[in-house]
């Protein structure tokens, strides 16, 4: 979902963002499941207790891990833009090619997200705002910006505009309840078809327009990524420094201006910012860094859904894989009785797994392979 093309050969592979684009998808294809799963048969634990309830979305303000999937997925994708918008963006190379990829990958990734909702009838029923059409259309709008914008300065004071203009409208033209706000007004008048939240989208117009600045921010993260002189620690640490900055800014304007992911707050966008960006740089020092290149036997497994990551949403969404893992597995998680439901939980995510790399394999990934 992320973008890419044929990068300059110079550049290190960075093996990181498959691995961390992985570990999130890894959460919805089964990993929230396993977790509540194993919270509910052992009530007496409080860490599992608590793992479940971050495996959850938080009901309106607040934040839970669980919010922060496809954030960091958009963040990433901006990432993997710094490398692959290159060659639009240097010298007077032409800008028309890239846009015209950028809204076409939209416009898929919001059709198949049309599908992921449900049945195309075209009526009022029908969810048009979609997961994979906010991930399309933000990913759009940021690479638009850095398209036109091209210099680092030009895209930070877009990334900054567009930040402060979500911030007035939210605090001017609302309130932050689910049907006072200014989100719940433009989906309600805008937004054709049936609302996710009643009288609101979590993946409404203006979050898409919020989300396009994680993006944006995630591209900036890659400039530094690849233009900074710092040492690969050193420059972790900046990362990781910069990130928790971040977070802690938007935690301490909690209370003025509240964290809530179902309006992509301008807050929720610079915590999701922030931890992203500190994900981004342990998962860069652990894979990039110290394995110079190459890949830990911890990371392969996640690199296989990294870099499969559409083909693994439209798995786990489009088609009856438990099912099919039912019937796969079944037999044999007769033989353990007692923990048949966990079994069947974990055979899930591997059966997911094993499609992937079969993928993988074959060289047939419908998803974005890392930057070079």
């Amino acid at each position: 979902m992320a973008y890419s093309s044929s990068p300059p050969s110079r550049s290190p592979r960075l093996h990181s963002l498959d691995a961390l684009r992985g570990l999130d998808m890894l959460i919805i294809l089964g990993l929230d499941a396993l977790v509540l799963l194993l919270a509910s048969r052992n009530p007496e634990s409080a860490f599992l207790q608590e793992a479940a309830r971050q495996m959850t979305h938080a009901r309106w303000e607040g934040l839970h891990l669980y919010d922060l999937v496809f954030p960091v997925f958009v963040f990433i994708s901006g990432v993997s833009m710094s490398f692959s918008l290159g060659k639009y963006t240097s010298g007077n190379a032409s800008s028309v090619p890239g846009l015209l990829h950028l809204w076409k990958r939209a416009l898929v990734l919001a059709f198949l997200g049309l599908l992921v909702n449900g049945t195309l009838t075209w009526t009022e029923s029908m969810r048009y705002a979609s997961v994979l059409g906010l991930i399309g259309f933000s990913c759009a709008i940021a690479g638009t910006c850095i398209l036109l914008c091209r210099r680092t300065g030009a895209v930070a004071s877009a990334a900054g505009f567009i930040l402060a203009l979500i911030t007035l409208l939210q605090f001017t033209c609302g309130n932050f309840t689910p049907d006072g706000s200014v989100n719940s007004w433009v989906d309600r008048h805008w937004l054709p078809g049936r609302l996710h939240g009643g009288v609101f989208d979590p993946e409404g117009p203006l979050c898409v327009v919020s989300a396009s600045v994680l993006c944006l921010g995630g591209w900036l993260a890659g400039k530094f990524l690849k233009e900074s002189r710092l040492s690969p620690v050193h420059l972790c640490a900046a990362m990781a420094g910069a990130g928790l900055l971040l977070f802690c800014a938007a935690r301490m304007l909690d209370g003025l201006y509240p964290i809530i992911k179902s309006m992509w707050t301008g807050t929720f966008v610079l915590a999701a910012a922030g931890i992203s960006l500190t994900l981004l740089s342990l998962f860069h020092l652990a894979v990039d860094v110290w394995n110079k290149g190459k890949w830990a036997l911890w990371a392969f497994p996640l690199r296989v859904i990294g870099i499969n990551a559409l083909a693994a949403y439209l798995i786990n969404s489009l088609l009856n894989i438990h099912a099919l893992n039912r019937r796969v597995f079944s037999g044999i998680a007769d033989f353990f009785t007692p923990f048949q439901p966990v079994f069947l939980a974990v055979s899930l995510l591997v059966l997911q797994w094993l499609v992937l790399y079969f993928l993988d394999r074959r060289r047939t990934s419908l998803a974005p392979k890392a930057a070079k």
